[in-house]
């Protein structure tokens, strides 16, 4: 198989100019190139040490295919879910979030270096400053960490990365000193290094956002929707697949410091069917326009519904599932989602960019606005044989979600 681990940062601007100039659909794949896509990976599975993909659908009704990829031998989550309107999107999507963390997982030890932000000099010390854990730990500038090369999409120029805001490698004890934040915020694949780019920078701009929601409600308060009054495509007909499963949608709109739309989204079970999980579940999502995003952040709640029933993933703990539930809280949830009370209709949608470069402008644009001083892509895994690209995208100093 033609494949590299990676290219370096220095080769990624030149990479960039040359999709720029060429790719037209910077989306993904097309249903066919998509089964063929699914159909490469499962055939070198063992390559990537994935040992099962299963579909979850049939654990609950909502009409959104959710497929469970085991990697037994993760340094994080053996277990990966992926989501879509089928098997198959579903089965690439978490096929991806697999090998996301496969990759994170294999950084060359000949790309990082060992130094202190403060032997790095003033700019990438100050650059960091505020993605610390500890805002209050003043020594953190002397620790002793590994860095990355990253390619710095606001200046075209290269730039060191903490490697524990770059790596998956979640053992414990750590490798890393703790100084930054460990999450997968920015980690993604895609058939070209743009669509993971963009991808990438959607996810961060969709954390971000809700971060920011959840730390100053007063200051960014969520707009709820009324999903009776949801006209797209995509997403009307997503909350018509919830209807008639009788799950309830909540829907908030999520404001934040760029334009870009957020959402954030609740499924929950109504009175009129046989009870399968008395539990919301959460979804969020990032997009180019108002419907595309609002039926990415619905899916996803399906999909945590299903992730919670399956109960496989490491992180969903012993908490998730309470000896009681409050039937008051469920029910006042149950009465608000369908409720028309205090909501309001989506504004007239956006349109979607007609360029990759529109496109690329467009989320460097909304990320400057939220307040990144630099959009660093890390390459991580490359592979012309099944157009396969995998990248980390570190935009200091966009804090994640709180919970985490």
């Amino acid at each position: 198989m033609n494949e590299t681990h990676a290219a370096t940062a220095a080769e990624l601007g030149a990479q960039l100019e040359r999709e720029l100039s060429t790719c037209r659909d910077f989306r993904g794949r097309k249903p066919k190139a998509t089964e063929e896509l699914v159909r490469a990976l499962f055939s070198k599975r063992s390559r990537f040490g994935i040992t099962r993909v299963g579909s979850l659908t049939r654990l609950d009704r909502a009409g959104v295919a959710v497929v469970q990829v085991v990697r037994p031998l993760s340094l994080s989550n053996a277990v990966s879910q992926g989501k879509g309107v089928n098997v198959m999107e579903a089965a690439a999507s978490g096929l991806m979030e697999s090998l996301e963390c496969w990759a994170a997982e294999l950084i060359a030890p000949e790309r990082i270096k060992v130094a202190s932000a403060r032997e790095l000099g003033d700019e990438i010390r100050d650059l960091y400053a505020g993605c610390r854990v500890h805002g209050f730990d003043a020594g953190w500038d002397q620790l002793r960490l590994g860095w990355t090369d990253g390619y710095d999409l606001f200046t075209a120029r290269v730039r060191p990365v903490p490697v524990a805001m770059v790596d998956t490698i979640y053992t414990l004890p750590s490798p890393h000193p703790i100084a930054f934040p460990r999450s997968t915020r920015g980690l993604a694949a895609g058939p070209t290094m743009l669509a993971a780019i963009i991808h990438a920078a959607l996810e961060i701009l969709e954390r971000a956002s809700v971060a920011g929601a959840e730390r100053y409600p007063r200051s960014y308060p969520e707009l709820r929707i009324d999903p009776a009054r949801v006209a797209g495509p995509l997403s009307s007909s997503m909350l018509a697949r919830l209807e008639a499963a009788d799950l309830a949608a909540g829907v908030w709109l999520v404001p934040g410091d760029h334009d870009m739309p957020v959402f954030r989204c609740q499924v929950l079970e109504t009175q009129r069917h046989r009870e399968i999980a008395p539990m919301p579940g959460e979804g969020f999502a990032c997009d180019f326009t108002y419907d595309r995003a609002l039926a990415r952040a619905l899916m996803e709640a399906a999909q945590a519904r299903v992730t919670a029933l399956a109960g496989a993933r490491e992180d969903i703990t012993r908490a998730v599932y309470p000896e009681r539930y409050d039937r008051e809280h469920l029910d006042a949830c149950r009465q608000a989602f369908l409720s028309p009370s205090g909501t309001t209709a989506l504004p007239a949608d956006r349109d979607e960019p007609v360029s990759a470069t529109t496109a690329l402008t467009a989320v460097l644009g909304a990320i400057k606005a939220a307040g990144g001083q630099a959009a660093l892509v890390v390459p991580l895994y490359s592979s012309k044989d099944l157009d396969l690209n995998v990248v980390r995208l570190v935009v200091p100093p966009l804090r994640d979600l709180v919970r985490e």
